[in-house]
């Protein structure tokens, strides 16, 4: 009986214990996702549908906005001024974006906002972004129900042109503005797990982040509308 309470005591007690780490890697990811979405924008626009013709529409007006905003930012280097100009250039986004669908041949609507919203797991080139709540500017083309695109717009790693972003933070914009905790946190290959098992039982398992596939999760791809 003695022994018996003296083993699911040491369980309890190792229960809570991998309780308390939990809550502490959860804490700490929550802490690097906000120091993250603090110092980036993100750039998503999400066609009408996954029809080939709403896709390739799509990617004519990412194009045709991305070259509109790689000549508003220019020569702007900090998020105060980035998220300034985009959020008093929305009318005007919108309104170019209109002009590039009826170009197309398109009817839809559209909508440009600059907003904050939760955004899932993301991988950008070497990267992957942990869900949580971003700044974006926001494209809509009609019920903005097909896969999305995005890149980020600070830093800039939008415009190596107007057809392919950039990928790598090569000149380090992206490693000047995060913590090397943050940074790292974002460069990981692999899941991070902690498991804790007591007489067979598992007690705890932990996992601080999640690295998608790069086959399933290809760059700036996502299904639905949030």
């Amino acid at each position: 009986m003695r022994k018996s309470m003296i083993i699911w005591g040491a369980a309890i007690a190792l229960g809570l214990a991998a309780a308390a780490f939990a809550g502490n890697v959860e804490g700490r990811g929550a802490a690097v996702q906000q120091e993250i979405a603090g110092q980036v924008v993100r750039f998503h626009i999400l066609a009408n549908s996954d029809q080939v013709a709403d896709q390739e529409l799509k990617l004519r007006v990412k194009e045709h906005l991305i070259e509109c905003m790689d000549t508003l930012l220019e020569g702007v280097d900090s998020l105060e001024e980035t998220r300034g100009i985009l959020k008093d250039h929305t009318e005007y986004l919108e309104q170019e974006a209109l002009k590039c669908l009826r170009k197309y041949g398109s009817k839809e609507a559209v909508a440009v906002s600059y907003e904050t919203d939760h955004f899932p797991v993301k991988n950008y080139g070497n990267y992957t972004f942990p869900a949580g709540e971003y700044e974006a500017l926001r494209v809509k083309i009609g019920k903005a129900r097909g896969h999305n695109w995005w890149c980020m717009l600070y830093p800039g790693l939008c415009f190596q042109d107007a057809v392919h972003p950039v990928l790598e933070d090569e000149d380090g914009k992206l490693k000047n503005v995060l913590s090397d905790e943050a940074y790292n946190t974002i460069l990981k290959k692999e899941d991070v797990h902690f498991t804790f098992r007591w007489l067979g039982l598992e007690i705890g398992d932990v996992t601080e982040y999640h690295k998608e596939d790069a086959l399933e999760n290809q760059l700036g791809e996502y299904h639905g509308i949030r």
